[in-house]
């Protein structure tokens, strides 16, 4: 089985350090918040791996989960059965919907008007929509680091996040060789604790089997990764919108409320790519 490995010192098994990590830091959970560990729950299997961790360490802790306004209808449906059997078990499980100060919900549809559409490189949706919860809390996540010879030399138990521009902008889902088992983001008021960063996909889709825990539906689609429809980190964005064609109308329409909010404040030249409302939307669907 990949959840244990043969090491020159003995078996390694990736279950248990994973318990051991979480109660290991539970104290530090309790001191930040009664409540305990903020548990990150994002619908992929990542997130359920990490869930059903928590049941088997028995610390305290409440799950989370951001409804982002551009959620696959699969994974609301996965999200509500998992909330619903999880708080039969004891726990809480709260759905965080993100608002303005005036208690509007924020969704995709009222920011691209004046923020524009998400890029790989401007990604102001999470900020916005996923990263507004677990402030003064100890966060437990699914990150996990990508698997290379390369990125194993560079790896460190504890990071503090947040004390360069590049470091800030690492968000809760980000896979990436900056990833620590330990995490302080300073500028987010948020601890971080990810206790599989060193498991591959096979732990994870071993460890799911295992102990026969619930997954999104999208993976029997064929999905290899479970985040927003159309968002710009994805390799298929464009065929997820054309699966979706809802959500495709909903984004040329925030595109053009964009595209006319630029040319009545004269913020930047409507020419090349935003010469059209048409034009800027085929660049974006094209990545």
């Amino acid at each position: 089985m990949a959840l244990r490995e043969n090491e020159l010192f003995g078996t390694r098994d990736k279950v248990a350090i994973a318990l051991m990590r979480i109660k290991e830091f539970e104290k530090m959970a309790l001191m930040n918040n009664p409540a305990g560990y903020h548990v990150c729950i994002s619908g992929g299997k990542d997130s359920s791996v990490i869930q059903e961790l928590c049941i088997m360490s028995g610390v305290k802790c409440e799950f989370v989960y951001s409804h982002t306004s551009v959620d696959h209808p699969e994974t609301i449906y996965f999200i509500r059965q998992e909330q619903e059997r999880l708080q039969n078990l004891g726990y809480s499980f709260r759905i965080n919907v993100p608002r303005w100060k005036d208690g509007r919900q924020k969704t995709m549809w009222n920011m691209i008007p004046t923020k524009g559409l998400p890029l790989r490189i401007m990604r102001w949706c999470c900020k916005e929509l996923k990263e507004t919860s677990g402030k003064d809390m100890y966060c437990i996540t699914g990150v996990r680091w990508a698997e290379s010879i390369a990125r194993k030399k560079n790896r460190k138990v504890h990071e503090f996040v947040g004390k360069t521009k590049a470091e800030a902008e690492l968000f809760n889902d980000d896979n990436d060789m900056r990833r620590r088992l330990t995490e302080i983001c300073l500028l987010k008021r948020r601890f971080v604790l990810n206790p599989i960063i060193d498991w591959t996909d096979y732990d994870v889709w071993d460890f799911l089997n295992m102990r026969n825990v619930p997954v999104n539906p999208l993976y029997e689609k064929g999905y290899k990764r479970i985040g927003c429809i159309g968002c710009p980190m994805s390799m298929n964005a464009k065929k997820q919108l054309d699966e979706y064609p809802k959500y495709k109308a909903a984004y040329k329409k925030a595109a053009k409320l964009y595209w006319q909010h630029r040319k009545e404040t004269a913020e930047y030249p409507l020419d090349g790519i935003m010469e059209t409302p048409e034009k800027y939307f085929e660049w974006w669907l094209r990545g």
